[in-house]
């Protein structure tokens, strides 16, 4: 009868770098009721919903810029996107999430977003 494999701890190692978890919280900030996806306009330098994260061992802090369309409360829905990012990190990455820093870049006008336009 073979061996029992080793404990998953001295089976290897598991690194989570930062554009991977970056990649998870676009997702998430984009599932997000409110949040505009795409391109923000012509004087934006990335697209948005955009994503800076630092990992520090089993931790992970994210800055998240997003969009967000006219006459959604900024303030909820930037909660939302805090929740459903710290969510969603924790459950595909199993990182700890010690803060979510929500920043709305923009405020994207029905009739201009069509146009590529934003307040």
């Amino acid at each position: 009868m073979p061996d029992p494999l080793a404990p998953p701890a001295q089976r290897g190692h598991l690194e989570i770098r930062p554009r991977a978890v970056d990649r998870v919280a676009v997702g998430a900030a984009g599932e997000v009721d409110g949040v505009v996806r795409g391109t923000a306009g012509r004087l934006s330098r990335h697209r948005l919903p955009s994503v800076r994260s630092r990992v520090d061992g089993g931790r992970v802090r994210l800055d998240v810029d997003v969009a967000v369309a006219w006459g959604r409360p900024l303030a909820v829905v930037a909660g939302s996107v805090r929740e459903r990012v710290a969510q969603r990190v924790h459950e595909l990455t199993g990182l700890l999430v010690d803060a979510v820093d929500v920043t709305v870049e923009r405020v994207v006008v029905p009739d201009e977003r069509r146009a590529g336009r934003v307040v």
